[in-house]
């Protein structure tokens, strides 16, 4: 695993060793599964492999390895560190760590931060992050699961891109707000307009695009 973190994160790297890297990533994890998320090196891996993903070389085979992983050795909840850390994002899309109080999670929609001032050109780690999304709310045993206060932290990734200048990620954007919600409703059974008042920074600035997520989710969920 670090042989495979420092090729990954090295510089000049012949693009047929990176990919030997990441397939070889891919088949540690599926033999140590949940392990995998506890080992010092996983944090850059997966960072790396994230960042793969808008390579056009490299990136199919990145989006495979992580589809390998994901549910096997890691999960939303354990990962959104490290998402938001590839956006660009830092610690802005985080929500409260010790907070899990009703109030915490009513007023969480900050306004996020714009895609102005973050990394114009990861439409594909939007778009990727969306389908984890949808896949992870289908799962059976999950673990671990998302909590509260990290989906208003997924919610608030999302929502960092809203107005994103392409318009694929925008769509991609709606899609991954989407599959948030039902992720609230669906797995953590929470109030449908309880999880659309953590999407009220999109109420604010696209209320057609809120209504139109809370009325597909009402038809989903009927």
């Amino acid at each position: 695993l670090n042989i495979i973190r420092d090729t990954l994160g090295g510089k000049n790297v012949n693009v047929h060793v990176i990919r030997s890297a990441l397939i070889a990533s891919g088949m540690i994890g599926i033999a140590m599964g949940p392990e995998l998320a506890s080992q010092m090196s996983w944090k850059s891996i997966m960072i790396e492999t994230m960042k793969l993903l808008k390579s056009k070389q490299c990136g199919s085979v990145a989006k495979t390895v992580l589809a390998q992983l994901h549910g096997r050795c890691f999960t939303l909840a354990n990962s959104l560190e490290y998402i938001s850390h590839v956006l660009g994002l830092g610690s802005t899309a985080s929500a409260p760590k010790s907070r899990k109080s009703r109030v915490g999670v009513a007023k969480a929609s900050p306004n996020p931060r714009r895609t102005s001032t973050v990394n114009g050109n990861s439409g594909e780690i939007i778009e990727w992050l969306a389908e984890i999304t949808e896949r992870e709310r289908n799962m059976k045993g999950i673990d671990p699961m998302l909590e509260k206060s990290s989906l208003v932290m997924l919610i608030n990734l999302f929502l960092s891109y809203v107005d994103h200048r392409d318009q694929r990620c925008r769509k991609n954007v709606m899609n991954g707000l989407m599959q948030a919600v039902l992720y609230g409703v669906q797995r953590l059974g929470l109030d449908l307009t309880r999880v659309m008042r953590m999407c009220s920074g999109l109420k604010e600035t696209n209320p057609r695009g809120w209504n139109k997520i809370y009325q597909n989710a009402q038809a989903h969920l009927e």
